[in-house]
């Protein structure tokens, strides 16, 4: 199965990896391993994630290094959305 990301999901990703840069350039390129390792992983087990349907049909997210990566699976292919730090208010996120 593919794993496609959105220009949303790509734009979360990026600013993460910006973030983590100011910090620590390796574990900014850590997280950006990380990532890339989890959404691999839903290649073979796209139902992975808990379901999280209370913010919008259809929606699961994966849990990775505190963040989580919502996704859809539609027939040949697993959509990540978003990737939103676990700590922040996810509705009002998602809502964005």
């Amino acid at each position: 199965m593919q794993v496609v990301v959105s220009l949303r999901a790509r734009s979360d990703i990026l600013s993460i990896h910006s973030y983590l840069s100011e910090r620590s350039p390796a574990a900014a390129d850590r997280m950006l391993a990380r990532f890339s390792q989890r959404f691999d992983e839903l290649r073979e087990f796209p139902f992975l994630g808990p379901d999280r349907s209370e913010f919008r049909a259809s929606l699961r997210g994966l849990l990775v290094e505190g963040h989580i990566a919502f996704y859809m699976v539609e027939t040949d292919r697993v959509v990540i959305v978003r990737v939103i730090d676990g700590r922040k208010d996810l509705e009002h996120e998602l809502s964005k």
